[in-house]
C-alpha cells in the first residue's frame, strides 16, 4: 500500500510538471535581466547610464598635489614633481578606466537607438532623445580628459566582443578634437536647457556647449599650436598626436570664444552673488558658492548627499588639529599669488606686506585657505581650552620660563608637533580650507558637498582669455572684471601680455582647487614657473626683549619639497602594460 501511495504521488506530479512545462520554462528570472529588458526598461537604461556618471573622475582638488597648488602632509607626489615620470608608475590619466567607461557609453548608444520609450516630453524633450545626449555627452567628456594627458588618443565607437581585434592605433589630436565636439554639438542638439525634479544633476544642453568652450580653449592653447610648441614636438615623429599640424590659429580662437559666448548668450547662468558690498560679503560668498548644494552658476555638477548614505568626509582636508588629516596643503606660492585687496602684487621684498602676509588681501584668499588666524569652526571638545575660537594654528609662540630662565616653545595645534595628531601635521604652514563646511563636525558626520565640474564662472574666464588671444583687449577685461566685481576686487586695466598675465594669474586664483591649474600650465607651456622646489612657511611669535611674546608673528617662507620641470611632462606616457597589448600605439616624446 505504501509504494502505491508514493507511485500515485509520483504520477501525479509528472503530470502536473508536463502540463505546466511550457508556462514554467517561459518564466522570466525574478533576479536577473536580459538585455531586452534593460534596454527595454527606461529605469533600468537610466541606471545604466547612472553608471557612466559614477564613473567620471570626480574628487576634490584633484591634481593639486601635482601642480603649483598643493603639497599633501607626506611624500605624494614627490616623484611626479621631480619629474620621476615612466611607463610603469600607474595610470596617469585612468586610461583603462576612461576606455571602460567609454566602452559603456557604447553599448548604451547602440542599445539606446534600437529602444522604444514614451514620446511624452519632460523638460521640452522625450527621454530617450535625452538619453542618448547624456550618453554623447559623457562620452565626450571622458574622451577630452584622455587628450588632455595623452593627445591624440584612439577612438573606439564601437562595441567590441572577446573576438574582435581591439587594436587600434592612436587618432591625430586634431580629429580627436573634432571627434569631441561632434558628441558635444549632438549632445546639445538633444539635451533640455534644465533638468527638473530627479534628473536635476544630468547632462543639459549648457552643459554640453560648457564643455565645448573648454574643449576649444585648450585645442587653441600654445600647447597644440604649431607656431608655438616646436620645443614639445621637436624630433617627434608623429608631432599630429601631440597637436594641429596646420590651419588657422585664429580661427580655433575665435571657435572658443564663439563657444564661449553661446553658453553666456543661453541666458540661464549667472555669477553667485555678484554685486557683494564689501570684501568680507565677498569673502562669504565666494565661500558660500563651494559650500552651497545648488547655485545659479552650476552647470555640470554631483550632489553627494550625507543625508542618503553619502557626502564628503571633511577628515581628509581638516588639519590635525582638528583630528583630520590635513590632505590638501596650501603652498606658499600660491599664497603668494593672491593679490592685495588694492589689486597691487603681493611682494615679500616689500617690508610692511612681508611682515603682515595674511592681511589685506584678496577676498578669495580668506574662503580658499586656512592660515595663521582664519577662522574655521570650533576645535572638539577636548582642544577648545587651547583655542576657542578656532582658528588655523600653525605657528610656534616662544614662552619665557621664569623658574627656569629660559625659553621654551608651545607649538600651535595645527603643527607637526602639535598635542593634536602630530603625525597629520602639513608642512605647508597652511591647508585648503574651500569646499569645507563650517557648520559640518568633522568628528561625527560627513558634509554634503556638490563637486562643480563646470561652472559659469569659468565660462566668462574662457571667453576673456580667448579675446584677449584674438586681440580684443576691451572685451576681455570687461569679463575679467565681472569675475573681480564678485570678489570686491579693483578692475583691471592691461592691455596686452601685461593683460594676458593679469587674467592668467585671475584664472589661478578663481579656479583654485578646482582641477583648471594643473592644464593651464601646460596648455599655456609655463611648466618651469610651476614646477621648481616648493616652499611651505615657518610661523613664530617671536619672545620679545622684555620676554613677553610677540602678537604678530614672523613669517618666513622655506624649501618644504624639492621640484624640477623636464618638458616630458607637457603629455603623460601610456603605461607599458596598455602598450604591450596594442602595438599600434606610439609612446609619447620623453617616455
Amino acid at each position: 500500500m505504501k509504494n502505491l501511495v508514493i507511485i500515485c504521488r509520483i504520477f501525479l506530479l509528472a503530470s502536473v510538471i508536463t502540463s505546466c512545462s511550457k508556462d514554467f520554462l517561459n518564466k522570466k528570472s525574478l533576479t536577473e535581466f536580459s538585455s531586452s529588458d534593460e534596454w527595454g526598461d527606461p529605469a533600468l537604461t537610466a541606471t545604466f547610464i547612472n553608471g557612466i556618471y559614477n564613473e567620471l573622475p570626480a574628487g576634490v582638488a584633484m591634481n593639486a598635489g601635482n601642480v603649483d597648488e598643493s603639497r599633501s602632509r607626506d611624500a605624494d607626489g614627490l616623484n611626479f614633481n621631480n619629474m620621476v615620470i615612466t611607463q610603469d608608475d600607474g595610470e596617469y590619466g585612468n586610461w583603462s578606466a576612461s576606455y571602460r567607461a567609454i566602452r559603456h557609453c557604447n553599448v548604451a548608444l547602440e542599445n539606446i537607438s534600437k529602444s522604444s520609450f514614451d514620446t511624452s516630453k519632460i523638460d521640452g524633450v522625450a527621454l530617450k532623445d535625452r538619453m542618448i545626449g547624456e550618453v554623447h555627452f559623457l562620452r565626450a567628456y571622458l574622451y577630452f580628459r584622455l587628450t588632455c594627458y595623452h593627445g591624440g588618443v584612439p577612438i573606439i565607437t564601437n562595441v567590441y566582443g572577446l573576438e574582435d581585434n581591439f587594436k587600434i592605433a592612436q587618432s591625430s589630436y586634431a580629429d580627436c578634437i573634432k571627434f569631441v565636439v561632434s558628441d558635444l554639438d549632438s549632445a546639445a542638439n538633444l539635451l533640455p536647457i534644465t533638468q527638473s525634479g530627479d534628473n536635476d544633476g544630468r547632462a543639459t544642453k549648457g552643459a554640453a556647449l560648457a564643455l565645448k568652450s573648454r574643449v576649444l580653449l585648450y585645442a587653441a592653447s600654445d600647447l597644440h599650436n604649431p607656431n608655438k610648441n616646436a620645443s614639445v614636438v621637436h624630433g617627434f615623429a608623429h608631432p599630429e598626436l601631440l597637436g594641429y599640424t596646420d590651419g588657422d590659429p585664429m580661427a580655433r580662437w575665435q571657435a572658443a570664444k564663439d563657444a564661449a559666448k553661446a553658453v553666456i548668450d543661453l541666458g540661464v547662468y549667472s555669477l553667485y552673488k555678484p554685486n557683494p558690498a564689501s570684501a568680507a560679503e565677498a569673502t562669504q560668498n565666494y565661500g558660500d558658492l563651494f559650500t552651497s548644494t545648488r547655485s545659479v552658476e552650476d552647470i555640470f555638477v554631483k550632489y553627494s548627499s550625507a543625508s542618503t548614505g553619502g557626502g564628503y568626509n571633511g577628515w581628509v582636508l581638516a588639519p590635525n588639529g582638528w583630528y583630520g588629516n590635513a590632505g590638501v596643503g596650501a603652498i606658499n606660492e600660491l599664497v603668494d599669488a593672491y593679490e592685495m585687496a588694492d589689486g597691487s602684487k603681493f611682494s615679500r621684498n616689500n617690508p610692511a606686506e612681508a611682515a603682515q602676509p595674511y592681511s589685506n588681501r584678496d577676498s578669495r584668499f580668506y574662503a580658499t585657505v586656512l592660515f595663521e588666524g582664519n577662522k574655521y569652526r570650533p576645535r572638539p571638545a577636548d582642544l577648545t581650552i587651547y583655542d576657542p575660537i578656532g582658528v588655523g594654528q600653525f605657528g610656534t609662540w616662544q614662552k619665557w620660563d621664569n623658574a627656569k630662565n629660559q625659553m621654551y616653545p608651545v607649538y600651535g595645534l595645527d603643527t607637526r608637533n602639535s598635542i593634536a595628531n602630530s603625525w597629520n601635521g602639513n608642512e605647508c604652514g597652511a591647508t585648503m580650507l574651500k569646499y569645507l563646511s563650517k557648520t559640518t563636525d568633522i568628528q561625527k558626520s560627513y558634509q554634503d558637498l556638490t563637486l562643480r565640474w563646470i561652472r559659469y564662472g569659468e565660462v566668462l574666464l574662457n571667453y576673456a582669455e580667448a579675446s584677449i588671444e584674438l586681440g580684443q583687449d576691451a572685451e576681455a577685461r570687461t569679463y575679467i572684471n565681472m569675475i573681480r566685481k564678485r570678489a570686491f576686487m579693483p578692475d583691471v586695466t592691461e592691455s596686452g601680455a601685461a593683460l594676458r598675465d593679469r587674467y592668467r594669474n585671475e584664472r589661478r586664483i578663481e579656479m583654485a582647487y578646482e582641477d583648471q591649474r594643473f592644464f593651464d600650465v601646460r596648455r599655456w607651456m609655463i611648466g618651469p614657473d610651476a614646477y621648481h622646489d616648493v616652499h611651505g612657511v615657518q610661523i613664530v611669535y617671536k619672545l620679545n626683549p622684555d620676554h613677553s611674546t610677540a602678537t604678530i608673528p614672523t613669517v618666513t617662507p622655506n624649501v618644504i619639497r624639492t621640484g624640477k620641470w623636464d618638458n616630458k611632462a607637457y603629455f603623460l606616457p601610456i603605461t607599458r602594460s596598455e602598450m604591450n597589448k596594442n602595438d599600434k600605439l606610439i609612446e609619447l616624446p620623453g617616455y
